[in-house]
């Protein structure tokens, strides 16, 4: 067998809380693609599809796997919800995963797993996927022209920018604060407030 077949080739996983986002936290289901997982956590607090979206989710692309929760205990689809990435890490690390809830308490997952090198994020509907793309090096680059930086200056900028932006062992709050504390030091005050008032929307 050739190297090429052995290959896994990785796929986008939708994990969707139910219980906390119902029927919103699927808007955009009908975009996906075959390569595209959605896994829906309910309960028998939250197990009803309006008509409208039963016909999204019979017509979409992607493959749609359904658990039903035992709530017994609190937070017991969350728990289940969370065990199910180590599932999706074991059969291909490099799988990618969105958390579908507005429940901030999954932030704790992501950033667990991100440690471990996952690509996972989570997002309130999967609509909103783009709100998880990396940044590109154009954006950054239109951002800094705003500037009007010296070259060596905008380079340092740019360095700074895409070596913590790239990073998954630490939040995004951290990520912020490291990337303000480097401008500092080569800056001062005075100007990295401006320079990172500019660049910080970059950050999310």
């Amino acid at each position: 067998m050739s190297e090429k077949k052995n290959c896994k080739k990785h796929k986008t996983y939708y994990l969707v809380d139910y219980e906390n986002v119902h029927q919103t936290g699927l808007n955009g289901i009908n975009e996906l693609e075959k390569n595209d997982n959605v896994v829906i956590f309910y309960s028998q607090n939250a197990d009803k599809l309006p008509f409208s979206l039963h016909s999204q989710i019979v017509e979409t692309k992607a493959k749609i796997i359904y658990f039903e929760v035992d709530t017994v205990g609190k937070n017991a689809l969350d728990f289940q919800l969370s065990s199910y990435i180590g599932y999706i890490v074991g059969k291909n690390s490099k799988n990618m995963c969105y958390i579908i809830s507005n429940d901030s308490g999954y932030e704790n997952v992501c950033n667990f797993w991100r440690k471990q090198g996952m690509r996972i994020c989570r997002i309130p509907d999967i609509s909103q996927v783009k709100r998880c793309e990396p940044i590109t090096k154009s954006e950054i680059k239109e951002v800094l022209n705003e500037l009007e930086l010296e070259n060596e200056d905008m380079d340092f900028v740019k360095k700074v920018l895409i070596r913590n932006i790239e990073r998954y062992d630490i939040t995004i709050p951290q990520i912020k604060s490291t990337v303000h504390h480097e401008l500092i030091k080569k800056f001062g005050n005075e100007r990295t407030k401006v320079i990172y008032s500019a660049v910080k929307r970059l950050i999310k």
